[in-house]
């Protein structure tokens, strides 16, 4: 399989999202950055709404098993989510016809589960891998390893 001409990719992790078209070739591919998404890291003192979880009058009740959400990880899975939906609005438009899905594991199962039905029949390949950090000739190239395939 190749990267054609159009066809548009998302490399994402909990925090940093890229949309990129390959407006190159097939063989020469070049991808072009659509749009840049960053999530602000919040400090977990801004994201805690119960202050008193930590000790004291709060905690003197039974313990269950049940554990509070991760806040951090919350807010990951709504940048996820805010992804997916986007991405889902520009599916319906026919802004793309095929994207391909470059993400971290944990990320990736979260926009699996956002994505409807339109957005990932659209998907022709997804890449459980984090390669928010790296350069675009990486991320080409890691996407060419992976349609050779």
């Amino acid at each position: 399989m190749k990267l054609k001409t159009g066809t548009w990719v998302l490399v994402a992790d909990g925090g940093h999202g890229i949309i990129f078209e390959n407006d190159g070739t097939a063989i020469a591919p070049r991808l072009k950055i659509l749009r840049d998404y960053d999530e602000p890291q919040a400090r977990s003192s801004e994201l805690s709404e119960d202050k008193l979880s930590h000790g004291g009058a709060a905690n003197a009740g039974p313990r269950t098993s049940h554990e509070a959400p991760d806040p951090h990880q919350a807010r990951e899975d709504l940048f996820i989510a805010q992804i997916a939906h986007d991405l889902g609005q520009a599916a319906a438009n026919k802004a793309f016809t095929e994207i391909i899905v470059v993400a971290s594991p944990i990320a990736l199962g979260n926009f699996r589960k956002a994505a409807g039905s339109d957005l990932t029949s659209r998907v022709i390949l997804w890449i459980d891998k984090d390669l928010t950090k790296h350069s675009v000739p990486d991320i080409t190239e890691a996407i060419m390893r992976a349609l050779e395939s």
